[in-house]
Parts: structure tokens; C-alpha cells; sequence
């Protein structure tokens, strides 16, 4: 008869200790949802508050466009919230790329039991007990493993999602580009808009002071019956007419230099100046590319299309991805291993081994996995045809609206023009007597809204010379730059400009090309080989090698 070992109470404290701990986990799963305090959303922002406008440089001198511009690219948050999110799909990147390596598993632990792990056998013809309970196996084990194992399968798969992740990081530039180019062109509008209402502030607030003096003679005369009451109140309400469009003029002005200060991210009730262009500045800007110059390079310049492109790459490394799911897998492995079990010999060694897995009902899914794959390729094909497509109206559109804010800055050029020379045929009248003062009036108030059209005219053709150059995916910045300064961003800035300005910019030959072989059906045709998806991870299906044998001259 064998004597049972029957362990004390200290012996099962381990275990208790463990089912201790579960209890005080479970207890922990019961959260409560927290609302912010008053307290904690007031000190947040005024956090926020103090690092929107940290470490900005002040205000020196008066700003012109460059400066601007400059100034909404180095402080503008959508900007930086973009560059932000580009430097996160590069640590996403760093961190895909690790998959790609072996796994390293490094493991020790300890377990415990209340009674000792005992066993006998029986015999199958008898049914009698034919060994006596025994162990080969402690109550408390420690053990301990350090294992590399490598698996073909997720490697493949893993080379794929880093080869979409690098795509990704590209992409998330292109996004970056389109939000400069947005602010870009926001600044251009609104500087324009607050530089020409800073010039003709001066004239608005002048005008705007002789209606309201003229209207207060007006009433006095009405109080004194020195007039007809009609004619007392129709001389009255000519002069409230004018009053009020120079108070909507002089509410516009205020604004626009609001709006700017929002995109250059200066401080509210910020007081800055801007660099006010002469009369002699006010001309039209010149256009140094053709139409189809400018199509050529939004096909390939657009950080939309890019950005398409870098899906579409995408999609075909979803398909590649999800065919190799459907391969064998085998997996290497080596390692070593501790175990302080006392019945055991060797409580070391060393093991490695392969082993092969194969899901074979995944052959069924093939079918259905290549045609999800072809449908998501040509989705994505699709996509990026409508989307040239859309690029290519936005192109025309915005040629058609320069040519036509062209026009209208013309017309209204000469309409103010017409009309100060009317004002001052009607200020010598008034001094000579032959004419009333309230002619006057309403002549030096038809002569401020003039103006204040001219310079919106201006200013919107400054907008569609600016939306000309982003449809064709012209960036404002250089690719590099010598600093991170407002001046050297402005620096930069002004010289791109030039550049685009005396066109400088060359169109991509192929491009260019495509589009006079379409003008032209008599051009040399073009020579196209296929390229098989497969041939390289960054092909595309069915892309195009394209050789130019012989380029038309530049229009």
C-alpha cells in the first residue's frame, strides 16, 4: 500500500496567491467612462493655444507674396499636420520592414501544482493494476527557451505589405504637396485681396467720412426747411445709399487681412502690414506655356495622379499578397531549451527541425481570389483614368478662366481709369460752383467701388494665374531647399517663381508628344511595349514603355 503525500497549507499558497491576482484582474475589466472636467478642457486650451503660435518669427516688415507664402508653408498646422502624417507612414514603414526578419522567441516560466502529477497503468487483458502510481515530473518546474524560427509563407507576405507601406510613404507625400499647393493658392487669393484693400483703405475712409459730413448737412438742411421735404429726403437717402456701399467696401477690407492671418498662422488681432503694390505693379501676368504644355505636365506632375499611381501599385500587390496565401508554408526552427524537471536526464538541448502546412481546401479559393484580384487592378486602372480625365478639365477650365479674368482686369482697368477722370472734372465743377455737393459725393464713392473692382479683378486673376499652374501640378517650393527660414523660404519661393514666370519648367517629352499625335493624325506614331505584371514589383498591369522616335518642335 502506497502512502499518499498530502501537502500543507503552505504548500498551496503559490496557488492561491495566482487565483488571488485573476480576481484582482477581472475586478480591473469594470471601467467607467471619464468626461473631461471644466478644469482639464480649459488647461488643454490654453496648452493648445500657446503651442499653435510657438516658436513663430515675428513680424518685422511689411509682407509681400513671397513672405506669405512662406510663412503658410513654415507655420500653416494643415501643413504640418500633413508632414506629420507623412513621418508616420514612415515609422510605419520601419516597422513593416521588421517583419521581414526571423522571429526570436525568448520564454521562461514557472508553474506549480497542489499535489504531486502521479500515474500507474492497467492491464488491457486483466484489467488489474500492473504498476504501482509513480511520477517523473516536480510539482514546481521552471523552464526556459530561446527559439529562431523563419517562415517562407510570412516572409513573402510580409516583403509585400513593406513594398505597399514604401507606396504608402509615397503616397503620403503626394498628399503633402496637394495641401501646400491648396494653401498656396488660398494665400495667393487672400493676399491679393488684403494688399489691394490695404491700398484703398486710405480712399474708403476718406470717402466714407465726406458721405457721413455730407449727410449731416442733409439732415440740417431738412430741420431748417431749407428744402422741399422731398427733395430734402431724396438728397438724403442717395447719400445712405452711398454710406452703406462704402461700409460694405470697408467691412470686405477688414476681413481679407483676417483671412490671411489665419493661413500664415499668426496670432488673432496680430497688426502687420502688407507690401502695397503701386498702379504701375497692377498688370496683367504672363502665361509662358501652351495649353497643351500644361496638359502634358498634369499627367505626370499632379500629386493626385501620383498618388493614384501609388494605389494602383497597391492593388497589385493586394492580388500578389493574397495568391501567396493560398501557397504551402514551411516554417525553420531552431532553438535551445532549459527545463528543471529533477527526473529528467538532460535538462538542456538543443532542437531544429521544418515543418511544411498546407491548407489544401484554399485550392478551391483560387478562382475566386484571381478574379477579386483582376477586378481590384482594373478598379484601380479605372480610377486613374477618370481621374487624368478630371485632371485634364481642371487644366482647360482654369486656362478658360485666366484668358476670361484676363479680359475682365482689362475692361476694368479702363473703367477706373474713366471714372477718376470723371471725378476729377466733377471736383473742379464743385469748386467752380456747377455742380452740387452731393454729385460730388456720389462721384468719389463711384470712383472708390471702381477701384475696389479693378483691384478684385486684379486679384482674381492672380487667383486663375495661380490655379493655372497648380492644375498642372507645378509645385510653389523647390525640391530642395538651402533652409528652414521665413527668408530663405521666401528666397526659394520667388526664385520658383521666376522660374515658372520665363518657363523654365520643361514638359515631359512623352507627354507632350501623346497630345500632338492626337492634335496632329499625320505625326510619327509611337512605339508601345507591354510589360507583364510580374516582371517587377513596381510594375503596373499592362503599363506602357513609351519611345519617342522622333519629338515635333515645341509650339
Amino acid at each position: 500500500m502506497i502512502k499518499k503525500h498530502l501537502p500543507g497549507a503552505s504548500k498551496r499558497a503559490p496557488l492561491k496567491i495566482a487565483v488571488g491576482f485573476m480576481a484582482m484582474g477581472l475586478s480591473a475589466c469594470a471601467i467607467t467612462p471619464e468626461p473631461l472636467t471644466l478644469e482639464q478642457q480649459l488647461a488643454q486650451a490654453s496648452a493648445d493655444r500657446s503651442r499653435m503660435f510657438d516658436n513663430q518669427e515675428p513680424v518685422t516688415q511689411a509682407i509681400d507674396l513671397d513672405q506669405a507664402m512662406a510663412r503658410a508653408v513654415k507655420y500653416n498646422l494643415q501643413q504640418r499636420l500633413a508632414l506629420m502624417e507623412r513621418a508616420l507612414e514612415d515609422n510605419l514603414l520601419d516597422q513593416q520592414s521588421y517583419d521581414l526578419l526571423p522571429k526570436l522567441a525568448a520564454r521562461a516560466g514557472w508553474r506549480g501544482r497542489d499535489n504531486q502529477l502521479a500515474s500507474s497503468s492497467q492491464s488491457l487483458r486483466t484489467g488489474n493494476q500492473s504498476l504501482e502510481p509513480s511520477t517523473s515530473q516536480d510539482r514546481s518546474l521552471r523552464s526556459a527557451d530561446l527559439q529562431l524560427s523563419w517562415n517562407v509563407l510570412d516572409f513573402g507576405i510580409g516583403y509585400f505589405g513593406a513594398k505597399a507601406q514604401a507606396n504608402k510613404v509615397l503616397a503620403a507625400e503626394e498628399r503633402r504637396r496637394r495641401v501646400i499647393a491648396d494653401i498656396i493658392q488660398q494665400v495667393r487669393s487672400a493676399y491679393w485681396e488684403a494688399a489691394t484693400a490695404q491700398r484703398l483703405q486710405p480712399q474708403v475712409q476718406r470717402a466714407l467720412a465726406d458721405a457721413r459730413r455730407a449727410l449731416g448737412q442733409a439732415r440740417e438742411t431738412e430741420r431748417q426747411r431749407l428744402l422741399a421735404p422731398v427733395e430734402a429726403l431724396r438728397f438724403q437717402k442717395g447719400l445712405l445709399e452711398t454710406v452703406r456701399q462704402l461700409e460694405t467696401v470697408d467691412s470686405e477690407l477688414a476681413t481679407a487681412k483676417a483671412r490671411l492671418a489665419g493661413l500664415m498662422n499668426l496670432p488673432p488681432a496680430t497688426d502687420f502690414q502688407l507690401a502695397v503694390p503701386s498702379d504701375s505693379q497692377l498688370q496683367a501676368p504672363n502665361l509662358a506655356y501652351p495649353l497643351a504644355d500644361l496638359e502634358a505636365m498634369a499627367m505626370v506632375r499632379r500629386p493626385e495622379v501620383r498618388e493614384e499611381s501609388y494605389q494602383a501599385r497597391n492593388a497589385v500587390l493586394e492580388t500578389r499578397a493574397a495568391l501567396l496565401r493560398l501557397m504551402p508554408g514551411a516554417s525553420l526552427f531552431v532553438g535551445s531549451n532549459y527545463d528543471s524537471n529533477s527526473y529528467t536526464a538532460n535538462k538542456k538541448w538543443a532542437d531544429a527541425g521544418v515543418q511544411v502546412s498546407w491548407n489544401l481546401m484554399n485550392v478551391l479559393a483560387y478562382p475566386s481570389v484571381a478574379r477579386t484580384g483582376e477586378a481590384r487592378e482594373a478598379l484601380a486602372d479605372m480610377r486613374r483614368q477618370a481621374l487624368r480625365m478630371a485632371v485634364l478639365t481642371q487644366v482647360n477650365v482654369a486656362w478658360q478662366q485666366y484668358h476670361q479674368a484676363t479680359r475682365l482686369f482689362e475692361r476694368s482697368n479702363e473703367l477706373q481709369r474713366v471714372q477718376a477722370g470723371i471725378l476729377g472734372q466733377t471736383e473742379n465743377a464743385v469748386r467752380s460752383d456747377a455742380q452740387s455737393v452731393l454729385e460730388q459725393v456720389r462721384t468719389a464713392t463711384e470712383t472708390v467701388l471702381a477701384t475696389r473692382s479693378r483691384d478684385r479683378s486684379f486679384a482674381q486673376l492672380q487667383t486663375a494665374y495661380g490655379a493655372i499652374y497648380q492644375a498642372a501640378g507645378l509645385d510653389p517650393l523647390p525640391e530642395r531647399l538651402a533652409g528652414d527660414s521665413v527668408a530663405e523660404l521666401a528666397r526659394a519661393i520667388g526664385r520658383n517663381s521666376l522660374a515658372l514666370a520665363q518657363g523654365q519648367v520643361q514638359p515631359p517629352l512623352m507627354a507632350r508628344y501623346q497630345v500632338a499625335s492626337q492634335a496632329y493624325p499625320g505625326a510619327p506614331r509611337i512605339a508601345a511595349a507591354q510589360v507583364d505584371m510580374w516582371s517587377s514589383l513596381g510594375s503596373l498591369q499592362s503599363a506602357e514603355l513609351v519611345e519617342v522616335r522622333h519629338a515635333p518642335a515645341r509650339r
